[in-house]
Order: C-alpha cells, then structure tokens, then sequence
C-alpha cells in the first residue's frame, strides 16, 4: 500500500514520458532459496527478492484463493510492432521506444488490449500465468465489489459505516458516509502523504499494515491491537482530522473498512465475496489470491495478486463493448457515475482531470480512468476506445511519478 497513487498518475496528464533505470538488487546473489530469505522487514525493500515475492505472495503471506468460474473469455492475439516501437522521451529529451521501456528491468509485464485483443505483449521478467501482486490496484476490484452490491440494492452509500460495522461505533468513524470512504474523503488521520506512512511505526498507515502482517510488530509505538492482528480493534484507534466530505486525501483505512463492509453485507469473506461477484463472471484464466493476516482480516487495499491477461479482463468491464461472454456485473449508471467524477457537474481542471471516486487514481473528460499500485503496478481504461492497458513491476524507485507508462499516447496514437 505504498505512495505510487495521485502524484504517479499526475505524468498521464503530459505527453512527454519520463522512464528511468530500475534499482540496482540490494544484495548480492545467494546460494540460499529466497524463501528462506524473506522476513517481514525485508520482502519489500526491492531488488531480486521483491521480485521473487511479488510472484510468491502465497508461499509468504497467508492467503484466501479469489476463484474463477465459468468459460475462459478469450483474448485473441494480434500484435501490432508498430506499439513497440512507439517513440518516447524521458527527462533530458532523449528518444526511447515503448518496447525499451519496458525491457529496461523496471517493467515484469506489460499487455494492451483494444476491442477484446491483445495488440502489445512483453513479460521481461516474468512469465503470463504468474499471480503478480497488483498492490492498490486491489482497490478498484473491492471498490467494484461495492458498486455491484450497490446496484443490487444492498449497500446505501448514503449510511453511516457503523450501520454495517457496529465494532466502529463510539470510534472516530462513527457518523462517516460510507460515500466518503469511497471517494478517500473520509477526513481520518493515515493519508499517505508521503513513504513515511510506510517507515514510521507512530503513523497509522504503517500501524495498519502491521496489523494486517505486512510490517513488522516489534516498534513500541504500535497500539496492542496491531500486535494481536486485531483489525477493528487498531481501526478504533484512528482518529479524525477534519471533518467527512471536505477534504480528498489518500488513505488506505477507507479501503480497509470498505472490504469488511463488503464482507458483512455479503456474509462472506472478501474473498469469496470478490470470486461470486466479480472473477468468476470475467471468464478469468487462473484463480487470484488476496493476502491476510493470521486471524483472516485481508489486505484489501493491496493485497491481492492476478495475471496480467486476468487483470485486463477485469479492466474490460468498464469499456462501452466488453468481449462476448463476460457478463456485464457492473450497471451502466454506476460505470457513468465512476467516469464523471466525485460530486454533480464537476469542472475538469486544466489537464482535464476531474475529482476521483471510487478510488481511482485518474478519471479524465477523456473518458479514462487509471489506478496504480506501489513498485509499478497500473491499470488503464479508455472506455470510448476500448482500450485496457495492465502492467507490473518491481520498481521501489523513491519518486514513482517517474514510472508511468505512456497509456494515453497509445490510446491517442494508435486507436
């Protein structure tokens, strides 16, 4: 649940694309097997044993399997090189091609699929079955979880989120809009602002992912919730800032208390939940998986790994002609309503941006919306174009705005 969000995404509102060179492997190589390798401290610090683990999750973490279901909807292949040798330019003004982009090592995998084909593919480093985290990404599939539940009937946005999760009454949560949680202004303390969310142990981000398994336990500053891995416990220890509705501000929490929303109103897991609603309808190739800690509390706001060609399929959902036989789970109305932006009548800023909902990351006058995740993970839309762009990566570069990949030249030049 690193910082890879709004400032990466900001590059998408330019058409010079800046790349840089991956990081360099922490260590040397090992003789000894990267499994034994990997501690709680370490599995995300970069290099070669962040990769390994970016493709391992369930071998490190504990981990519920998000099934598949039904008839695999097929991607035909039709490469175009003309993609690849799509001409970019970094910071110095110095020309590259997309296909050295993405072979420059920062880059595991990269697919471009425009009208239920795929026209772009490269795995550098990886191979097309591996379940590679999507980090935040995970939050567009839960927030997709909650707008099907939403058209269904079964969630009002409008309620406060005590009215589905009573173990937050009396906490600085009671009285919140489970609306603001969706548009990330829900005015709690935790925005990610900046990587100290995720060094610092007295910051609530950091407190949440140890809560949940991803950093260590052993910081005096850590509540006793977050040692006994007892979510709603550390959630009630997070306070409020400013009131709901009046500020954006990313912050992971909001996704974390979505997903057990998501859970209680379905009566299953999330992961299961996720599987009944949204893979299994996708005609997914390969099961995912999500991440949780011991006492089954999932990382909803990153924890989830998929395919490459999987995450495109769900990324498909929200084109004007998804590919025959994947079914349409989530309404048009909700998918106008994700693409318009937060509030009525919003005004596009100077780029053409408008206000986020839904926890994307970009959503454009353009018809595009975008989410990244931490360490190069991204998906695109264009929804008029037809066009869904997935990639991922192992990239712990400290300014991720210097990682985009260059959707909206591809969208705009080839389609």
């Amino acid at each position: 649940m690193k910082l890879i969000f709004f400032s990466g995404l900001l590059a998408f509102c330019v058409w010079t694309i800046v790349a840089t060179e991956a990081p360099k492997s922490a260590s040397a190589p090992s003789s000894e097997s990267p499994r034994a390798q990997v501690t709680v401290e370490n599995w995300d610090k970069g290099g070669a044993l962040s990769h390994w683990v970016y493709t391992h999750m369930s071998e490190v973490f504990p981990s519920a399997v998000v099934r598949r279901g039904g008839a695999i909807v097929d991607l035909p292949v039709e490469l175009k090189s003309e993609i690849g040798a799509l001409k970019l330019k970094n910071a110095d003004g110095l020309e590259q091609t997309l296909d050295q982009f993405v072979n420059n090592g920062a880059v595991d995998g990269c697919l471009v699929v425009h009208a239920g084909k795929i026209v772009y593919e490269k795995y550098p480093t990886i191979q097309p079955d591996d379940l590679h985290i999507i980090m935040s990404v995970t939050k567009a599939v839960v927030l997709a979880a909650l707008a099907i539940l939403e058209d269904q009937g079964k969630i009002d946005l409008e309620k406060p989120v005590e009215n589905f999760l009573p173990e937050l009454k009396g906490s600085g949560w009671a009285g919140t809009r489970l609306r603001d949680l969706v548009d990330m202004r829900s005015g709690m303390e935790g925005a990610e602002t900046s990587n100290d969310a995720y060094r610092n142990p007295k910051h609530k981000q950091f407190q949440l992912e140890a809560t949940l398994g991803w950093q260590p336990r052993t910081a005096a500053e850590l509540p006793d919730a977050a040692r006994r891995g007892d979510l709603f416990g550390m959630l009630r220890t997070i306070k409020r800032e400013r009131p709901a509705g009046e500020k954006w501000a990313y912050t992971s929490s909001n996704t974390v208390v979505i997903g057990e929303i998501v859970s209680r109103v379905s009566g299953k897991s999330l992961a299961d939940t996720v599987s009944d609603l949204i893979w299994s309808k996708i005609g997914a190739e390969h099961d995912a998986i999500l991440t949780q800690n011991e006492r089954g509390f999932p990382m909803s706001g990153a924890g989830m790994a998929a395919t490459l060609r999987d995450v495109a399929r769900f990324g498909l959902l929200f084109t004007n002609n998804p590919p025959a036989g994947q079914a349409r789970v989530i309404s048009d109305a909700t998918i106008k309503r994700i693409f318009a932006g937060y509030g009525d009548q919003q005004t596009a800023d100077e780029h053409g941006m408008l206000p986020l909902t839904y926890q994307w990351d970009m959503t454009s006058n353009k018809g595009e919306i975008a989410k990244g995740g931490w360490a190069g993970q991204l998906l695109y839309i264009n929804r008029d174009k037809d066009v869904v762009v997935a990639w991922s990566g192992t990239n712990q570069v400290a300014d991720p705005k210097l990682e985009p990949l260059p959707c909206r030249i591809i969208a705009k030049t080839f389609f």
